[in-house]
């Protein structure tokens, strides 16, 4: 019978059935047996190049190293010096090939194959020997340490990279421990870790099902400009990302691009901070159906989020802050056909950004949905504030943009330091399309402003504004109201006052279908050339008017308003186009006549 390969799990620092968790201690002998109290040990064990060995000893960071059972054995009780023994069960039961003996495991640790994890070693060759003995569905473990690599390491198709833990982000005096690949000073290449297409894996299949899980990269040592923390070319598939940071990269923290006509698709991230990187944060190229949750840009070299044509996609609750291009950057063309789609913000906050907050930029016609975005001291712009930057901006988006809730606050860096941004709380110039439903909009010079040039600039019925300093706003919580469009209200309008450019139309069939208000309520009709009302003085009887309004189908209503001479009856005579005649039956009739022009419905 063959041997069963035991150990190196994470499920080997936890056994069952009755003991619970059971912790194992660094460079510890343990012992197997036959049964739970006393009975007989199992002495005939191997390591993995076949050594006999009597008992395995636990690594630095209390690990059971992969070993060999006795033949045909393929659970045992685990002892380790001296107290409760626990239940082992084997993993693999050998007989394949592909990993150290022969075996076939799921869960490969690193340092069984080489790695130190002991910022000091390269672990680069170890690292990927483990990778690439991984099955699909597999996963390579990162126990505790600082992985230093020299070389890009290429995670294959559908297996996972996983660690132990990921630090938010990089600050003096926390708590920092040993968890991350270190890339050394003297790195080379594109990324620190790669995901290969089809085309540049040789893979017989698309490549897909890529996973990182709790790794965190420490790009502080790099030299070469350019090298992106994971970087993914052409059609690579459904990768998912959780708990993962990027550190101090010189390009960009996750990078996805085009390779052989193809683009990555269908990605999914959860928890990614991208910190201190040279490029953008998140560089996305025509990714299409990716989704951002609670992930994280702050302070990298360029946009936060760089989001180029990523239709049917997500982000919701993700952060972009101090940045020193855009906040969130809604880029490149959508395109127009069937297959192109817009993308939803929801929830999503910017901070101290270096220019706008939010700019939407991009051209196509999918609709970008943004939705309770808060922005909040953006347009730093070098600390000078001004450069006409926004929390929210639209400059020349021919893609509409429909927006529910933004709000904008504005601030000088976190020592009161530096120049208050940003200039504008909205600002939308030459754009298809935009409607803003609501907002609170506060910012240094306007908390609303049309930069002109947009075709249709809707703004909602619930956006206040304020100016100013946070300490001292001025309010203008009463602005105008632009509906391009009708405007349908259920029930009736109040207004205190109002005004029209067009016309207005009232089709109620009643009697009154127009009331006006109370006693002393009237109407009031501009005189003048070519008006519609106005005053005249008869000369013998008669007198002319010119007005170029008067159609054949027009009322001309006269009547006296201050009598003169011998008074007579008034009658009207009309020449369409160029104005009409009042006649007395009087020619001694001097009157101030008046006069009203109708049309009829």
């Amino acid at each position: 019978m063959a041997r069963a390969v035991f150990g190196a799990t994470v499920a080997d620092y936890v056994v069952t059935p009755s003991d619970g968790q059971w912790g194992i201690g660094a460079n510890l002998p343990i012992t197997f047996w036959d049964a739970i109290n006393e009975g007989a040990q199992y002495t005939d064990l191997q390591d993995l190049s076949g050594t006999p060995i009597t008992e395995v000893t636990t690594n630095s960071v209390g690990s059971i190293p992969q070993f060999l059972g006795p033949d045909g054995v393929t659970g045992m009780w685990v002892e380790a010096g001296g107290g409760a023994r626990v239940w082992m069960e084997a993993h693999d039961t050998g007989g394949g090939g592909g990993g150290p003996a022969g075996s076939v495991t799921d869960w490969l640790n690193v340092k069984e194959y080489g790695a130190k994890g002991d910022d000091a070693s390269d672990d680069t060759v170890a690292i990927q020997a483990a990778l690439d003995a991984c099955p699909m569905g597999g996963i390579v473990y990162l126990p505790a340490g600082a992985y230093r690599t020299s070389a890009p390491l290429t995670i294959p198709p559908a297996v996972t990279l996983q660690g132990t833990h990921t630090n938010l982000m990089a600050v003096e005096d926390l708590v920092d421990p040993p968890c991350y690949i270190k890339p050394v000073p003297s790195f080379v290449g594109g990324a620190v870790i790669s995901f290969l297409d089809e085309i540049d894996g040789g893979y017989s299949t698309i490549s897909a099902e890529h996973r990182i899980l709790n790794v965190m990269i420490d790009g502080s040592d790099l030299t070469e400009p350019g090298t992106d923390g994971i970087r993914a070319r052409g059609n690579i598939q459904n990768v998912g990302l959780r708990d993962v940071t990027v550190l101090k990269v010189t390009g960009a923290g996750i990078h996805t691009e085009f390779n052989g006509g193809f683009y990555p698709y269908s990605w999914r991230l959860h928890r990614v901070m991208v910190d201190n990187c040279g490029w953008h944060g998140f560089a996305h190229e025509v990714m299409t159906d990716i989704t951002l949750i609670d992930c994280q840009a702050i302070g990298n070299g360029a946009s936060g989020f760089e989001l180029s044509n990523c239709a049917n996609s997500q982000m919701v609750a993700c952060r972009a802050e101090w940045n020193t291009g855009n906040g969130i950057h809604i880029t490149g063309d959508w395109a127009t056909g069937t297959g192109s789609g817009g993308m939803l913000l929801g929830g999503c906050s910017t901070d101290r950004n270096g220019q706008n907050g939010v700019l939407v930029d991009a051209v196509g016609n999918p609709p970008i949905q943004i939705e309770n975005l808060l922005t909040r001291r953006d347009g730093r712009n070098n600390g000078a504030g001004g450069g006409g930057y926004a929390g929210l901006a639209c400059d020349g988006a021919t893609v509409p943009v429909i927006v529910g809730m933004v709000t904008c606050y504005p601030g000088t860096d976190d020592d009161g330091s530096q120049e208050s941004s940003p200039q504008y709380g909205a600002r939308f110039t030459d754009c298809e399309y935009v409607s803003v439903a609501s907002g609170f909009l506060h910012a240094a010079e306007a908390g609303w402003s049309d930069g002109g040039g947009n075709a249709v600039l809707r703004r909602g019925l619930n956006i206040a504004e304020r100016v100013g300093t946070t300490a001292d706003p001025v309010d203008a919580f009463a602005p105008p109201t632009d509906v391009a469009g009708n405007l349908n209200v259920g029930g009736y309008l109040a207004a205190a006052s109002g005004q029209s450019g067009g016309q207005w139309n009232i089709w109620d069939g009643s009697a009154k279908a127009l009331n006006l208000g109370s006693g002393g309520g009237g109407i009031a009709i501009a005189e003048g050339a070519n008006a519609r009302m106005g005053t005249s003085t008869l000369a013998a009887g008669t007198v002319t008017v010119a007005n170029t309004s008067v159609t054949a189908n027009t009322r001309v209503m006269p009547f006296r308003q201050a009598a003169g001479g011998t008074l007579g009856h008034l009658s009207v005579t009309k020449t369409p186009g160029t104005g009409f005649t009042i006649t007395s039956s009087s020619n001694t009739d001097t009157s101030v006549v008046a006069w009203l022009l109708l049309e009829p419905a």
